[in-house]
C-alpha cells in the first residue's frame, strides 16, 4: 500500500466516459480520443483515426478482449480496411504484456486516483491535457518482435 487511504467526497452519481487509446511500438506516441459512451461506432470512429497518420503498409493492432474490439461494425470495418491487421492478446493477460496499460496507469495517477473534480467534464478535460503532455513511451523490443512475427510481416505495430 503506498500510504493511508485517502478519504474522497463523491458526488452521488456515477458518471462514465470512454476512453480509447493506441501505443505506436515505434515512436512511443499515444494516439487517445474520449466519447460520452463506450459504443462500437466510437470504436470505428477510433479505429478511422488511428489508421489516418499510417496511410500505406501494413497496420498492426494488438488488442485486448473488450467486447467493444469484435463487435459487428468493427468486423465491417475491418473487412473494409484489409491492410490493418488485429492480434488478439490472449484473454486475461496481465497488464505488463499490453504496453499501453502503462499509459492507462499514468492517466489514472495524475487525473483521478484519489481526487474530486467536481464534475465529469472537469476531469475529461484534465485527461486531454494530460494525454497531449505526455511524452513518447517506446515499447520495449521484444514486443515488436513478437508482434510482427506473431503476423509474420513488417508493418507499424500499435498496442
Amino acid at each position: 500500500m503506498k500510504g493511508p487511504r485517502l478519504r474522497v467526497p463523491t458526488p452521488g452519481t456515477n458518471a462514465k466516459r470512454a476512453f480509447f487509446g493506441a501505443l505506436d511500438a515505434g515512436s512511443g506516441l499515444f494516439h487517445g480520443a474520449d466519447h460520452d459512451r463506450k459504443l462500437a461506432v466510437h470504436y470505428v470512429a477510433f479505429l478511422q483515426q488511428l489508421a489516418a497518420p499510417y496511410p500505406t503498409g501494413r497496420l498492426i493492432l494488438v488488442l485486448d478482449n473488450v467486447r467493444t474490439h469484435d463487435a459487428k461494425v468493427v468486423s465491417a470495418w475491418r473487412a473494409a480496411n484489409p491492410r490493418v491487421e488485429f492480434l488478439w492478446l490472449p484473454k486475461y493477460a496481465a497488464h505488463d504484456a499490453n504496453p499501453v496499460e502503462r499509459i492507462w496507469g499514468l492517466l489514472k495517477d495524475a487525473v483521478a486516483a484519489n481526487r474530486l473534480a467536481g464534475s465529469v467534464e472537469i476531469l475529461r478535460a484534465m485527461a486531454r491535457r494530460c494525454r497531449a503532455a505526455l511524452t513518447p513511451h517506446p515499447v520495449p523490443p521484444s514486443f515488436i518482435t513478437a508482434a510482427s512475427w506473431c503476423c509474420q510481416t513488417s508493418g507499424q505495430v500499435l498496442s
